[in-house]
């Protein structure tokens, strides 16, 4: 039996999947995190764990090619490393992407088109005619902007200028100080200047049940992410010259999962390509291993 692997590594989880040549999976195996910045050593020791379990049930099997999708990849100084133990571990043709790529291909099919991330952080990625470009995914200091870390800190700011200015608290912002076992945002320094990225995020889902009550804040924060999340596929439209008919995906528990983020995203987008399709279920990322590895084999 032929068959190709797909390996998705993120900063918490690395999924391996074996696809035959139909694109039919075949078995699966998983591990710790597979991002190389966290701890190269320990992911090469996760990545390799997942292919392994992965590897296991198959019997007279032959892999064809290995694809993986690290998350952080491309801010490795010097991926010989993962290459190395790559090759010595497995005697497989492979290559080595970031995350995002293989998520557009399993969202797209390996088609040309866009695909709009939103979790912890945000970024649009496209590809047209083999040529791709970006727009977003600056990290949380120079950008993200609709990314629940985005979202998280213009709730959090806003309850800053309620203390400098002598207001009120608001519900929210007395909901997020009972949360964090605070009395006074005058402590809320020692939070955010502590606090990870995903603990920031965190607080989304309490944003999200304050604007299901009707609050014009928050709405109007969930809105607005869903705005500038559709600017970035705009601008990577515009940048790679799309015609009125682009596809675009979406991915991320921020654009996936918030309706109102979600609506707003679309209502946007289709103001300036009405004609877009846009596809909205999510599939497993390694699957795009498996269109982007038919490629190589071909």
């Amino acid at each position: 039996m032929s068959y190709i692997i797909g390996v998705d590594g993120g900063g918490s989880k690395t999924e391996a999947v074996a696809y035959d040549l139909e694109g039919n999976k075949l078995s699966e195996g998983k591990s710790g995190y597979g991002n190389l910045l966290i701890n190269e050593k320990q992911a090469i020791a996760n990545i390799i764990q997942a292919i392994e379990q992965c590897v296991a049930p198959i019997n007279n099997g032959n892999c064809h090619y290995i694809c993986l999708g690290l998350a952080g990849y491309g801010g490795v100084e010097n991926p010989q490393g993962i290459k190395s133990a790559l090759s010595k571990a497995f005697n497989t043709p492979f290559t080595i992407v970031n995350d995002g790529i293989i998520a557009h291909a399993a969202l797209l099919k390996g088609k040309d088109g866009i695909l709009t991330i939103s979790g912890t952080g945000s970024v649009s990625i496209g590809i047209h005619n083999s040529i791709e470009k970006l727009a977003g995914g600056w990290g949380h200091i120079l950008g993200d902007e609709g990314s629940g870390y985005w979202i998280a800190m213009q709730t959090f700011i806003k309850m800053t200028k309620e203390e400098d200015e002598g207001l009120n608290y608001s519900h929210l912002t007395k909901l997020i100080l009972t949360k964090l076992g605070y009395h006074s945002v005058l402590e809320l320094k020692k939070f955010i200047y502590t606090a990870t990225k995903a603990e920031i995020a965190a607080f989304v889902p309490l944003i999200v049940q304050h604007a299901e009550t009707g609050e014009d804040f928050s709405q109007n924060i969930l809105r607005q992410a869903g705005y500038h999340l559709s600017k970035n596929s705009l601008d990577v439209c515009k940048k790679l010259n799309f015609s009125e008919n682009v596809t675009i995906a979406i991915k991320g528990s921020i654009l996936a999962n918030i309706p109102l983020v979600q609506s707003s995203f679309i209502n946007h987008i289709k103001l300036e390509k009405p004609e877009v399709k846009l596809v909205l279920e999510d599939v497993s990322s390694t699957l795009g291993c498996y269109y982007i590895a038919l490629k190589h084999i071909s």
